[in-house]
């Protein structure tokens, strides 16, 4: 006869002595009731009613695609519903989003991916900082004015301030406080087409003396642009590196254009004679414009361009002559106007009689000489007889 010993399982048949061989439960062990197999925890032994100490394992009625999991709420290892797709927490399908949904995009693989860090993508997407590069903030010169006589050499200082480009916002651990780059190299300068050496600067806002500036050209450029040291390493709201740091290099040039213009001329000759008597010569107003003085008139000089309307108050009385002169080159003035009641055309001949305008056609002078500029030609344009005109006067082309 067979014999056939089913032991029973209990404290008094069996103990599992401290620190021997873990014992091994194999084939189709069942554990009847919940009370059958307890897991004692780090805090001890104690029933304690599993006050963190027996870890109970409860294996009721369950189906497919559930496992076992630690319920913090029963303090019990518990069979719990698993992922519809059947126990896993990746994402299973291989074909690529169709919409953008917060932060995934449309046409993203997320195959295998761990759902929630496909859920962390939409919820809150990576973000990435905005990169400006370094530049020229601002460029100003002393004196502010950009517009001279030819031949004039004012001194000039120009200011520079540079712009280290930025990062923002800035995302951890980037350093530099936003700044794009890490700081400046070098100034360099060009002044009326003479390159100048790169200058090293201490202050943060250098002045740099041009010195005297010959304006020998209509237009002429002051220019500068700044060299600047690589940049720091920008990252995105993950941490990650984004891109590269910025590399070594130089803004874009920034300038200031100083305009040379030769002047143009206005003033009066007294003559207290009858109409038309004593009328000055166009050899007479060059005389004045080279010697800067008339005798017995006024010699005006305005540094500005002529070729549109000029702004005349002549302030003459009735036994003045009035004259302006223009560079050869500028537009030919062919009307006068004060008023809607007091205006008329600039040309035609030299007399006093009804048919006559206030100015007739200019006279052109040549190799008129200051102590600017030398060999210019100029239209005179001289009144036909003595007039008051205590207004502005306007000296159009048209």
């Amino acid at each position: 006869m067979a014999f056939f010993a089913r032991p029973n399982l209990d404290n008094t048949q069996f103990k599992q002595l401290k620190g021997g061989e873990p014992l091994t439960l194999s084939g189709q062990t069942q554990i009847a009731t919940t009370s059958g197999l307890t897991l004692i925890g780090d805090a001890g032994t104690g029933p304690a009613a599993y006050g963190g100490m027996y870890i109970p394992i409860i294996a009721t009625g369950a189906s497919n695609n559930f496992v076992l999991t630690y319920d913090s709420s029963q303090k019990a290892i518990v069979l719990k519903q698993s992922t519809s797709s059947g126990g896993t927490t990746v994402y299973p399908y291989s074909a690529a989003t169709t919409c953008t949904v917060g932060g995934l995009d449309a046409g993203s693989d997320i195959f295998n991916d761990e759902v929630v860090d496909i859920i962390q993508c939409m919820v809150s997407p990576t973000l990435f900082p905005t990169l400006s590069n370094p530049s020229v903030s601002s460029f100003t010169i002393s004196p502010t004015t950009t517009l001279y006589e030819i031949g004039a050499c004012p001194s000039i200082c120009g200011t520079v301030c540079f712009n280290p480009g930025s990062i923002n916002p800035v995302y951890p651990p980037t350093l530099g406080s936003g700044c794009n780059s890490c700081g400046t190299i070098c100034y360099v300068y060009n002044a009326f087409g003479a390159p100048l050496t790169c200058v090293i600067h201490a202050p943060s806002v250098p002045n740099f003396p041009f010195g005297n500036l010959c304006v020998n050209n209509v237009s002429n450029t002051i220019s500068t642009n700044i060299c600047y040291c690589a940049g720091y390493q920008p990252y995105d709201s993950s941490g990650a590196p984004y891109g590269s740091p910025l590399a070594i290099g130089a803004t874009t040039t920034v300038s200031k254009t100083i305009t040379g213009v030769y002047p143009y001329y206005w003033g009066t000759l007294t003559c207290a004679a009858a109409a038309g008597v004593g009328r000055p010569t166009a050899c007479c107003i060059k005389d004045g414009i080279t010697g800067g003085t008339l005798t017995n008139g006024t010699c005006n000089k305005v540094v500005a361009p002529s070729t549109g309307t000029l702004n005349v108050t002549f302030g003459s009385t009735s036994s003045e002559y009035l004259w302006f002169a223009t560079p050869a080159a500028s537009t030919t003035k062919t009307c006068w106007f004060e008023t809607s009641l007091n205006n008329g055309l600039i040309g035609g001949g030299v007399g006093t009689g009804s048919a006559c305008n206030l100015f007739p056609d200019q006279d052109t002078v040549t190799d008129v000489t200051t102590v600017c500029w030398s060999g210019q030609s100029y239209k005179i344009y001289i009144s036909n007889y003595q007039s008051a005109s205590a207004t502005n006067m306007e000296l159009r082309n048209s």
